[in-house]
């Protein structure tokens, strides 16, 4: 190994180190004394645009065949349940140009997880009894992505480009496209891994508490087992055919509301460089001389989202997402045309770029912020793409200033000539169908609009500067009956805080409940933007009688965050404004209708009682009565001072008066009696089959939840590979120690694209009868070390900062005192006899089964 200078470095305590060892591998090491967990990817520089084209989908299934079996660990399936043991969670994932393996587990677990990790990607087994496996696995995952309109949206796309290109391919891979022989087959696998599965074209991340030396001898070990030597470099194809542009693509989706999305191919372009990010933050921002901004003014848009996908050689995709306000598209296009061609005029000087990079250089000091395995994902991909003075610089500090002539360079490309309008339509009647996904297509010309025109005189200035100092010398408490406090200790370097404006007895209801959430989300957009750029997160979510707020960033900035955001929760929506909150909450709703079945079921398990609709129809008047009526529930970090603490308290007073009254919210979830079976059919418009059976707990005891959790510790690995590998029911089959209304219970849940309803609750009915006399004959031995075991591992969820997060938030939400800990203690006491008692009554549970139907069905 030998150490690649990094040009700077942030100043949150972590060390950085980069390495090259000598077979070419990429190694970033993190050392953080104060981290919890510890993290691994490995990252490969090769993806499904690399595969051969008489086997699409290749790329796919080696993904998932190096988790059957490799030279050390031959047990197929065998590393989930090594990350189970060390209370972790893993996954991978297939992109054009990559392929990512990654794992977070406790610091302990990381160094046989690891072991085990580069091992798959070492050495596969490729055994042809597997290989027939996990293609039958492909073939269930493609039928089940179906139901998602992005696979469409590609096969679609590959129509149209260049043939030579491999987005022309299908990628996805299903039984047709992988057909042959399982020995042949696996010959193949074989061959293409030993070509792009080479050190040189790898990169490997490790964060944790342990010491660098030690993070730097877990890289070695991992660098020795690999093959030496870099994968062929890739070609640069056109992405289009010469004269092609400008095109519409009309195709049908599943979905049953349109879409539109704007494709520009870009030359020259490095999606890394300034030009890039600022056209980017231009076309995303809501401020008046935004893109977004701008045409929602005039009345043209409700969403824009632009990215940049990165090809080789150069050259880019751009893509932008529209959701129009009812506006024809020609209208859209012409609004945005205008708006570019404005901005073609701008010189970049003007623009407040000496900000942007503070906020940058503020960023890059405070580290990376929120799930740290989010940000090895990102190193890991950054060490593959880009030179090492830039691996770390996420944010951009070392961005160059935009000069006047590379900015028109880009948006000269941005021409209405050169792009593909992707229009996806509920119903298509004619046209031609994709060959592997059957989606209805149609291609037209895309008609040139005339000269566009636009005034942004005055209008620049995205939300880039810092926000407003904190009111000085401000003092203020009160007693707040109405407000659930809970504090506590968050980790080092970060903060989070979670607030939940809650009814009482169901006052306000779902629909109600999200109108407020696409108002107070369209208020906070801006800011949100901003907060994004400095590492604070904000979320807004539905919880069951309740609207969230997540937060969460660097302990210096959070609390001036907060109260700007509260106090821009303080003003009504504008009446300009009303339109695009309605559209936007029925867009959410449609959203939820149009969810796979399984997403449905789960939707319904969570379902309260009331689903009474919107009870006022004067948007103010409805703003209005939602505030008065809320009462809170705050999780509150202890690092957040008690002048801003006091603020915020003002603030939220301000808002919801009835803080000054008791609380009185409570879960607006029913409970099963004990012994009840309920059937219930949810709608979807799938034609997949899913089925989900709940097993609830007869009390929220300590005692019962110690046995609820050990039950699933022994039958969630059982029921996944005998449902999902040996039986091969379907991609999604799920046991979930699942929580409901603050009581805990098991979540057996399958979606089949190809069994009836009936041989999936078969196959779930016989594999709990199966299971009985296993858990009955659980020796006292064995109770007491998986007790023991789950104890350790319910330790190091409360040391977790998102698991250990959660869990205080249960214990605010449901009043309890450290749950975890108390789950701990009662696991230690477990004995036989409880053991016994719990099982005898399993059989008589109360039972929840809740089955798909598809919406017209008979």
């Amino acid at each position: 190994m030998y150490s690649i200078p990094l040009a700077s470095l942030p100043a949150d305590q972590r060390d950085y180190q980069l390495y090259r060892a000598a077979n070419g591998l990429l190694c970033l090491l993190i050392h953080d004394a104060q981290a919890s967990q510890a993290c691994a990817v490995l990252q490969v520089s090769a993806g499904s645009h690399a595969e051969p084209d008489d086997l699409p989908g290749l790329a796919h299934l080696l993904e998932h065949m190096l988790f059957m079996g490799s030279q050390r660990w031959p047990e197929p399936g065998s590393f989930p349940a090594r990350v189970a043991e060390w209370g972790g969670r893993f996954n991978a994932s297939t992109a054009p140009h990559s392929t990512s393996f990654f794992c977070s587990v406790s610091p302990q677990g990381l160094q046989p997880c690891l072991a085990q990790l580069t091992d798959m990607l070492a050495a596969p087994l490729f055994a042809p009894d597997q290989v027939e496996q996990e293609r039958r696995v492909i073939d269930a995952e493609f039928h089940t992505r179906l139901a998602d309109d992005a696979i469409h949206a590609q096969a679609v796309l590959a129509e149209v480009v260049h043939p030579d290109h491999p987005l022309s391919r299908f990628s996805a891979g299903n039984a047709v496209s992988l057909a042959g022989d399982p020995g042949w087959l696996a010959e193949r696998l074989r061959q293409w891994h030993g070509i792009h599965y080479r050190a040189g074209s790898m990169a490997l991340v490790l964060y944790g508490p342990q010491r660098p030396e030690q993070l730097l001898a877990l890289a070695q070990d991992s660098a020795e087992q690999l093959l030496a030597g870099r994968a062929p470099e890739p070609f640069a194809q056109p992405l289009f055919a010469s004269g092609q542009l400008p095109l519409q693509l009309d195709w049908q989706g599943r979905s049953g509301q349109p879409q539109s999305v704007l494709l520009y191919p870009l030359m020259g372009c490095d999606v890394h460089g300034a030009a890039a990010k600022w056209l980017c933050d231009w076309l995303n921002s809501p401020a008046p001389g935004g893109a977004l901004g701008y045409l929602r003014d005039r009345g043209l848009l409700d969403e824009l989202h632009a990215s940049l996908d990165a090809d080789v050689g150069g050259q880019a995709l751009l893509r932008i997402e529209l959701q129009s306000a009812d506006a024809e598209p020609e209208q859209v296009l012409a609004g945005l045309d205008g708006w570019l061609q404005a901005m073609r005029s701008k010189d970049p000087a003007e623009w407040p770029q000496a900000a942007r990079r503070a906020l940058a250089q503020t960023a890059f000091d405070l580290g990376p912020q929120g799930d740290l395995l989010d940000s090895c994902r990102r190193y890991a991909l950054r060490l593959l793409e880009l030179p090492a003075e830039q691996v770390l610089d996420v944010a951009g500090v070392a961005l160059d200033t935009v000069s006047m002539s590379d900015w028109q360079a880009l948006l000269d490309q941005l021409l209405p000539a050169r792009r593909l309008l992707l229009q996806r339509q509920p119903r298509l009647h004619g046209g031609e169908r994709c060959a592997h996904t059957g989606t209805p297509w149609q291609a037209r010309p895309l008609q040139l609009p005339p000269a566009p025109s636009a005034d942004l005189a005055g209008r620049l200035g995205p939300c880039l500067g810092p926000l407003a100092e904190a009111p000085k010398g401000l003092r203020w408490s009160t007693v707040l009956p109405g407000l659930r406090l809970l504090r506590y200790a968050g980790r080092p370097g970060a903060l989070r805080t979670r607030l939940a404006w809650c009814w009482a007895d169901t006052a306000a209801s779902i629909a109600e409940r999200r109108w407020l959430q696409a108002c107070w989300t369209l208020q906070s957009e801006a800011l949100q933007q901003w907060g994004a750029r400095v590492g604070i997160s904000l979320q807004w979510s539905l919880a069951a009688g309740q609207l969230v707020l997540d937060v969460a960033g660097p302990p210096t900035l959070l609390p001036g965050f907060m109260r700007e955001l509260l106090s821009q929760l303080h003003t009504p929506p504008a009446t300009s404004q009303l339109g695009l909150i309605e559209r936007r909450s029925r867009r959410w709703a449609q959203e939820e209708a149009d969810a796979l079945p399984a997403w449905r079921l789960l939707q319904a398990l969570e379902r309260e009682r009331s689903t009474r609709a919107m009870r006022l129809r004067d948007p103010l008047a409805l703003w209005q009565w939602l505030c008065s009526e809320a009462q809170i529930i705050w999780l509150k970090p202890d690092g957040c001072p008690e002048a801003e603490s006091a603020q915020m308290a003002k603030l939220l007073l301000n808002l919801c008066p009835r803080l000054m009254q008791p609380f009185d919210w409570c879960c607006p979830l029913p409970q099963l009696q004990t012994g009840q079976l309920q059937v219930s059919e949810v709608s979807s418009k799938h034609t997949d089959r899913a089925q989900l059976l709940y097993l609830p707990a007869e009390d929220d005891s300590v005692l019962e939840a110690a046995c609820w959790r050990l039950l699933h510790h022994r039958l969630a690995d059982p029921f996944f590979a005998e449902l999902r590998t040996r039986q091969q029911l379907g991609y999604w089959v799920v046991a979930r120690l699942h929580q409901r209304a603050g009581r805990p219970g098991l979540l057996l849940l399958v979606q089949s694209p190809e069994r009836s309803h009936r041989c999936i609750e078969s196959a779930v009915d016989g594999f709990l009868e199966q299971s009985m006399p296993a858990l009955v004959a659980l020796s006292a031995e064995q109770l007491q070390a998986q007790a023991a075991h789950l104890s350790r591992l319910l330790e190091q969820q409360r040391q977790h900062p998102q698991q250990g997060f959660e869990a205080h938030w249960d214990d605010c939400l449901w009043q309890r005192e450290d749950q975890l800990a108390a789950e701990q203690q009662a696991l230690l006491a477990l004995t036989g006899a409880h053991w016994s008692a719990f099982v005898s009554r399993l059989p008589h549970s109360a039972r929840w089964r809740l089955v798909s139907r598809q919406a017209g069905a008979d």
